[in-house]
């Protein structure tokens, strides 16, 4: 069993961030179609016929609640043909091959969806159309006298996500606490190394991601979840309504534009989809397997519960992601593509997805 979590950690390998240098789209450039002007169109936009759909997944948390969907697209179920490739983890790819129009909706870590929108030097136009997954994070020890954020002080923490949600999540609450200077925040390139640290430092200290914190926990003896990242954010009482937003799903705006129902159909599955898997754990889990969304359903039927998978839309959608990347973009420019995107960025369904 531990040679195959072993394997899983591999696996699971964090990609390098992918664009973090863009070009920034000029600020005159006119879009395709502004959201301000849906109002003036007829909806949905283009052809009301089926469609095929190629979708692109990340591996883990932004693909393990989509399983119900997966399923019934596969026995004929939905209107549209829904073709689902999981990518691993690899982001990049998943980025370009979107970029390539090798697929026509794709879930991103949620800054990237922004740089993607930013880059001048992209063949396709993205606009995001829902959050997949809100915080996720989660400090690890086996030392007892860690418990909240202020125990950190003179401490190491080790991590993942260098230049993702990860990393602009956790540098907020450390600067929130007056922590910055105190903590020493030291990145390694995948979960396998961090959970080696835990095993050969006593009392060592990781910041991870579900669902490698129950990975992490099988291997190494007396690990705890001592601090929930997501309620000690959630504590702070952000005023612009941001929440730590890990993924989202982004669509290739021209496809949105000559399909628009397969686009608002993927919206309601997802949302029956991810409401199915957090209600029906069991079975979820096994989707994981079947559709290797994640490589382990006895650890995927533990953790899926705590992934905070959701399928949030429209305006919900816009003021947790806005509210999250102008905290990253005050932070570092760079890291949501230079500026924040503008309206358009963020797609509005011309009716309820619930």
């Amino acid at each position: 069993m531990k040679k195959k979590v072993i394997s899983i950690l591999l696996a699971m390998a964090v990609a390098v961030p992918f664009l973090s240098a863009c070009q920034t789209k000029d600020d005159t450039k006119e879009t395709t179609q502004a959201v301000d002007t849906y109002e003036n169109m007829e909806r949905p936009m283009g052809s009301a016929e089926a469609t095929d759909v190629n979708v692109g997944l990340i591996m883990g948390p932004p693909s393990m609640g989509l399983g119900y969907f997966m399923s019934e697209s596969e026995n004929g179920n939905t209107y549209n043909n829904y073709n689902f490739e999981v990518a691993g983890i690899d982001y990049s790819a998943v980025s370009a091959s979107l970029n390539d129009g090798d697929y026509d909706i794709a879930t991103v870590p949620s800054n990237v969806a922004a740089i993607l929108y930013n880059n001048d030097a992209m063949k396709e136009d993205v606009a995001v159309i829902d959050i997949g997954n809100l915080g996720l994070l989660y400090v690890l020890t086996t030392d007892p006298d860690i418990n909240k954020l202020e125990d950190l002080k003179g401490k190491t923490v080790y991590s993942i996500g260098e230049g993702g949600p990860p990393e602009y999540t956790f540098d907020f609450l450390l600067d929130e606490y007056n922590l910055t200077d105190d903590v020493n925040f030291s990145f390694r390139p995948t979960p396998f190394e961090v959970v080696n640290l835990l095993q050969q430092e006593k009392g060592a200290v990781a910041l991870l991601p579900q669902p490698f914190v129950e990975v992490a926990k099988m291997l190494v003896p007396g690990l705890r979840e001592a601090i929930d990242v997501t309620a000690a954010w959630d504590k702070l009482n952000v005023d612009s309504g941001a929440e730590s937003v890990t993924t989202v799903t982004v669509v290739r705006r021209a496809f949105l534009e000559e399909h628009e129902q397969a686009v608002i159909e993927f919206l309601k599955m997802a949302k029956k989809s991810t409401d199915y898997c957090l209600k029906n754990v069991d079975e979820a889990a096994k989707w994981t397997e079947k559709y290797e969304t994640f490589l382990n359903p006895d650890i995927a039927k533990t953790a899926i519960p705590k992934c905070n998978i959701c399928t949030v839309t429209g305006e919900s959608m816009k003021e947790k992601l806005s509210g999250f990347l102008e905290i990253i973009y005050n932070s570092n420019p760079d890291a949501v593509g230079g500026k924040l995107p503008d309206d358009d960025f963020y797609y509005m369904p011309p009716e309820d997805i619930d």
